[in-house]
């Protein structure tokens, strides 16, 4: 199984000389196998794999994207995705259930005259539209998995297991516990969370079994432990909660993802120097990074 990392920018896109690095493109990734292809979202990412994708030619017609939510980071390349514009293409699109409106009236929106020239019913692929619960799927030997997140606006994580290999996509994700607490004691949790005596709330300890001994963990990483308590209910996670996640749920390695856009390459370097250093201190073997556009990582 491929992963190949195609947008790791959060929130609005960041190109430019300082994100040359990790990539200014906001979220995509594509899940691969030789019978299999799946594509994580939608961001501005997508362009580059749509293009990627004509490269390679046209043994492969049938595709699978699946949306963790819909804010704009996330869905604002759909309508620049080549392949879409391409007659005997078939399409597979897989979001939340719950938000009030359908999923395809989501994309319609999107592609309305008032934001953009083309509708989407002058998209020659084939387009089908499937609301997800926590239910799994299986496309030719995978199993898909959505669980719910902590994000405005209902979101979902996706753990891909193939039998040989399992990988989850857990962006845009918040901690539960800290929502539980009152603004003057967020120095507390922090203070408790360096001593490690926080207990995971219970929401937390279900996404921690749902990624219970992953390969790869791709998380968010929005936000350092010092940026997270003036965007508290932003829906967004600091790197030291996602090391504490996946050293509970004994995973094998963690890349951190959806970059603030002001995160430079120099920043990233030394944020991830500082969790390593963090996760070396408590002996742990986790192996640590920060996805990087255009990164690709081979899983059995």
């Amino acid at each position: 199984m491929k992963i190949k990392f195609w947008g790791t920018r959060g929130s609005i896109s960041a190109p430019g000389p300082t994100t040359t690095k990790y990539g200014g493109n906001t979220a995509c990734v594509e899940v691969s196998d030789s019978q299999t292809l799946a594509i994580l979202d939608a961001g501005t990412g997508i362009r580059l794999l749509g293009e990627d994708l004509l490269r390679r030619g046209p043994e492969r017609v049938e595709w699978h994207l699946f949306i963790s939510h819909f804010h704009f980071d996330h869905i604002g390349g759909f309508p620049f995705f080549r392949p879409l514009y391409m007659k005997g293409n078939k399409f597979t699109i897989y979001g939340c259930e719950g938000t009030g409106r359908k999923l395809e009236n989501i994309f319609v929106g999107q592609m309305s005259p008032e934001y953009f020239p083309v509708t989407m019913s002058e998209m020659p692929a084939e387009l089908n539209f499937v609301q997800l619960t926590t239910r799994p799927i299986h496309l030719n030997g995978w199993t898909v998995t959505p669980a719910y997140i902590n994000h405005p606006g209902l979101a979902l994580a996706y753990k891909i297991d193939t039998g040989k290999s399992k990988i989850v996509y857990m962006t845009d994700n918040e901690p539960f516990r800290y929502l539980l607490r009152q603004q003057s004691k967020k120095q507390e949790v922090f203070d408790d969370l360096k001593r490690g005596q926080v207990e995971l709330e219970r929401e937390d300890l279900m996404l921690v079994d749902f990624f219970e001994g992953a390969d790869l963990l791709i998380h968010d990483g929005q936000y350092t432990q010092e940026e997270y308590p003036p965007h508290l209910g932003w829906g967004h996670s600091f790197y030291e909660f996602a090391l504490e996640m996946a050293l509970q749920g004994h995973v094998k390695k963690l890349l951190f993802f959806h970059h603030d856009p002001d995160r430079t390459d120099a920043d990233l370097d030394k944020q991830l120097e500082k969790i390593q250093a963090l996760a070396k201190s408590r002996g742990a073997s986790i192996e640590i990074g920060a996805a990087s556009e255009g990164q690709e990582i081979q899983l059995p």
